[in-house]
């Protein structure tokens, strides 16, 4: 019983967090992150300040928050989709995800607010999720002799993830101008040449 009522407890402190974190969204929307104040979030999401600041930090952490729904989603739905025949192919897959996510599940407004320099959210290590999703295709890869490289698994996670970031940097820059995904695709399977052999 009294486990149960912890579990409860949990799912409504997770329910309670992910609110804010969808208020917060939903303010983002209407307006830009500099005009949007933590009173206004608490207001939206009717929670005290107390509250807030026991989920969250600050009003940036609050939208970091992107991070964890973007490893679930791989996590639960990219994974699922990774039926190609090959691991090459299961790597693109993965890489137009990526860019789906960025461009389309996330809005232009957030992917932009995610993409800068303060954020070490980048460099999070998770055990599930985004980054070691992309490994274990990679091992798949080298396994299946579809790609060859001197550098580690780890050292070419970094190198693509890097590199793709450089390419929605670039599309946030340009105000989302052009097609991510088209984009992406011929970006990465450039990338990949490197480590053809």
């Amino acid at each position: 019983m009294e486990s149960e009522e912890k579990k409860t407890r949990a799912q409504q402190a997770e329910e309670t967090k992910r609110h804010i974190f969808n208020v917060a969204l939903n303010l983002l929307d209407e307006c830009d992150f500099e005009k949007i104040k933590i009173r206004d979030i608490v207001n939206a999401a009717d929670v005290s300040i107390g509250t807030f600041y026991h989920y969250y930090k600050s009003k940036l952490e609050v939208y970091y928050e992107t991070y964890q729904l973007a490893d679930e989603y791989f996590e639960e739905t990219v994974t699922q989709a990774l039926t190609q025949p090959s691991a090459k192919e299961r790597i693109f897959c993965f890489f137009d995800y990526y860019a789906r996510y960025s461009s389309e599940i996330t809005s232009l407004k957030l992917t932009k607010l995610l993409y800068n320099s303060s954020n070490k959210s980048f460099d999070r290590q998770v055990p599930k999720g985004m980054k070691p999703l992309l490994k274990e295709l990679l091992t798949q890869a080298i396994e299946s002799g579809e790609l060859y490289s001197d550098d580690s698994v780890d050292e070419m996670v970094e190198f693509l993830i890097i590199a793709v970031r450089g390419q929605v940097y670039h599309w946030c820059t340009n105000d989302g101008a052009y097609d991510l995904r088209q984009t992406l695709k011929r970006f990465v399977e450039r990338l990949l040449k490197v480590y053809t052999s």
